[in-house]
C-alpha cells in the first residue's frame, strides 16, 4: 500500500507500506489533503495548539496544498466515512459472507419441516406464515418485504413462500429480517426440535434484550433504564423516511430515487449524555448511531440457534452481513454491533468459561473498540477491495481509537 507522510521541506510525500515508524510502531494522522487523503507523522512532532496551527500553515505553503488539521472532527466524520463504505463494498461481495446467511437458512427450512411433522395440533406452515405477515411487512421498516396492507392481503402459505423465496435471492436486509423473524417468534409457538432450544437460551442469556441477564446491557422492561444502558433517548419529533445510506449525513431526507425509504437509526435516537456507553465512546472518539444493537443479539441468537455456536470464520460471515444489514440501512455503527458481537466470542463465547480463560486468550480474542480486523472473516480481509479500503482509511480501519486523543 501507499501512504502520505508529512514533510517540512515539501508538505508531504507519498511512501510505499504501511505508516509505520522504524520500529512498527503507528504513526499519527497530521492532516488532510482535499481529496480526503490523511497526511501521517510521528508522534513526537507537534501538531496541536498554536504551533501546530503553524507547522500546518507551513505544511500549506511548502506543498502547495491546502492541507486541514486532522482534529477530532475530521477522526469522526472518517469513521462515519469508512464504516458506510465497508458496508457498501461487503454487500457488492456476497461471496465473503453469504455462507453464514445460507447456514442458518439450511437450518431454518430444516426446523419448519421438523415442526411440520412433529407438532401435530399447530399447522406450521400456517403458523409461520402469520409471522411473515406480522413481523416482514409494514410501511417504514428496513428490510420489509412490503406494506403492511399487501402482508394482510396475503394468505399464510403465500406469505410463507415469498418468504422463502427471498431467503434464496441477494437482498440482505430482507434475507435478515425473515430469519430474525421466524426464530425469535415463530419459536414462542411451535417450540424447538433437538437441542435447538438449549443453545437459544444460552445466547438469550447473553445478548438477547428482551431475555438476557448475564450482562446488564438492556432493560426491557423500563425503557427509562433502558436507554440509559444503551444510551440512547427517542429523538424529538422521531424520524422521517429516507432513504439516505449508511451513516453520514444524520438527519437529511432524500425521496424518490429507487432506493428503499426506511427510519435510520441515527435519525431516530440521540445520546444519553453521561451513560456508561456514551462516556465509553467519547473516551475513545467513536461515534454513537442509535445505542448498543438489541437487533445484533436477536440476529446472533438466530445464527447460533440454526447455524452453528462456534465463534469462528462462519460466524464473523454472519458478521459481516450484519454489518451490511444495520449500517448501511444507518441503523447502529459498527462498535454497537461489535460490542455486542464480543459476548459471544473469545473467552466469554463456546471455547472457553470465563474464568478458565488465560491472559493470552484474552488479550487474542479481545475486541479493541474503534478496530475492525478481529471481528472481520478473512474471506473478506483477503480481498483486493479491502486493501483499497484498509489504504483509503487505515486511520480508521487500522488505527483503532489510537489517534483519537486530541489535546
Amino acid at each position: 500500500m501507499k501512504y502520505l507522510l508529512r514533510d517540512d521541506s515539501a508538505g508531504f510525500r507519498q511512501m510505499e507500506g504501511e505508516p509505520l515508524d522504524k520500529q512498527g510502531q503507528p504513526l499519527r494522522p497530521w492532516a488532510l489533503t482535499p481529496d480526503g487523503r490523511a497526511v501521517y507523522a510521528e508522534w513526537k512532532q507537534q501538531g496541536f495548539g498554536l504551533q501546530g496551527i503553524f507547522e500546518l500553515a507551513f505544511g500549506r505553503m511548502q506543498g502547495k496544498t491546502p492541507l486541514s488539521a486532522y482534529d477530532k472532527q475530521a477522526s469522526q466524520l472518517r469513521r462515519r466515512e469508512f464504516e458506510t463504505e465497508l458496508a457498501k463494498d461487503a454487500a457488492n461481495h456476497s461471496e465473503c459472507f453469504r455462507p453464514g446467511i445460507d447456514l442458518v437458512t439450511q437450518g431454518l427450512i430444516a426446523y419448519i419441516e421438523d415442526r411440520k411433522i412433529n407438532r401435530k395440533d399447530f399447522n406450521a406452515v400456517d403458523e409461520a406464515g402469520k409471522v411473515v405477515k406480522t413481523r416482514c411487512y409494514n410501511d417504514t421498516g428496513s428490510g420489509r418485504l412490503g406494506t403492511a396492507s399487501v402482508g394482510a392481503s396475503l394468505k399464510n402459505a403465500d406469505a410463507l413462500r415469498i418468504a422463502l423465496e427471498t431467503l434464496n435471492g441477494n437482498d440482505i436486509p430482507k434475507i435478515l429480517g425473515i430469519q430474525v423473524a421466524l426464530a425469535t417468534v415463530l419459536t414462542r409457538t411451535l417450540g424447538f426440535d433437538g437441542t435447538r432450544g438449549d443453545v437459544y437460551k444460552d445466547t438469550a442469556n447473553k445478548v438477547a434484550p428482551s431475555q438476557g441477564y448475564l450482562y446488564t446491557w438492556f432493560d426491557p422492561k423500563n425503557s427509562v433504564n433502558d436507554g440509559q444502558l444503551r444510551g440512547r433517548q427517542k429523538a424529538p419529533g422521531g424520524a422521517t423516511a429516507t432513504s439516505a445510506p449508511g451513516l453520514t449525513n444524520p438527519g437529511v431526507v432524500t425521496t424518490g430515487d429507487g432506493a428503499e425509504e426506511r427510519k435510520r437509526g441515527i435519525d431516530e435516537w440521540n445520546r444519553v449524555e453521561g451513560s456508561g456507553f456514551v462516556k465509553g465512546i467519547d473516551m475513545r472518539n467513536l461515534v454513537f448511531g442509535a445505542g448498543r444493537s438489541g437487533t445484533t443479539g436477536e440476529l446472533l441468537k438466530t445464527y447460533r440457534t440454526f447455524g452453528a455456536i462456534d465463534d469462528g470464520e462462519m460466524f464473523k460471515m454472519y458478521l459481516l452481513a450484519i454489518v451490511v444489514y444495520l449500517v448501511s440501512g444507518g441503523h447502529h455503527t459498527c462498535h454497537e454491533i461489535f460490542s455486542v458481537a464480543n459476548l459471544l466470542v473469545g473467552s466469554n463465547g463456546p471455547r472457553a468459561g470465563r474464568d478458565a480463560a488465560s491472559v493470552s486468550t484474552l488479550v487474542r480474542g479481545a475486541y479493541v473498540p474503534g478496530k475492525y480486523i478481529k471481528h472481520l472473516p478473512d474471506a473478506y480481509l483477503s480481498t483486493g477491495h479491502f486493501q483499497a479500503l484498509k489504504e483509503k482509511y487505515y486511520d480508521i480501519a487500522m488505527l483503532g481509537h489510537l489517534h483519537g486523543t486530541f489535546v
